[in-house]
């Protein structure tokens, strides 16, 4: 039996919700290679976050969300495939060897994921 964590109903509901957390996030880029990432605004246990050099706005929330959705929507069954087993490295298989979406950021933590 699958536990309820890892069924196909719970991953579908997720991936429904997860896009509305990018209103979370904000958009910094790096002065020296003008690479944009995206960081949370909002902490998960409410203490202060530095959120110099951000941009936090409508557009960029609206943006992510679109992005997000997009993503969700074309590799939902890659998605739920990967999230309904344990297994090693499942930011790393997903994103590079499945979806060819993130080669370049492989090397980056992402502590979300």
């Amino acid at each position: 039996q699958v536990p309820y964590a890892r069924s196909e109903a719970h991953l579908t509901e997720l991936l429904e919700r997860v896009c509305e957390k990018m209103k979370e996030y904000g958009e910094k880029t790096d002065p020296s290679t003008h690479r944009k990432s995206y960081v949370r605004v909002i902490s998960h246990d409410g203490t202060k976050m530095d959120l110099s050099g951000l941009k936090f706005d409508g557009d960029v929330t609206s943006s992510l969300k679109f992005a997000c959705e997009s993503i969700a929507e074309e590799y939902e069954d890659e998605l739920i495939e990967f999230l309904s087993h344990e297994a090693e490295n499942v930011k790393d298989r997903l994103c590079s060897k499945r979806t060819d979406l993130c080669d370049h950021a492989l090397h980056i933590p992402h502590d979300e994921l």
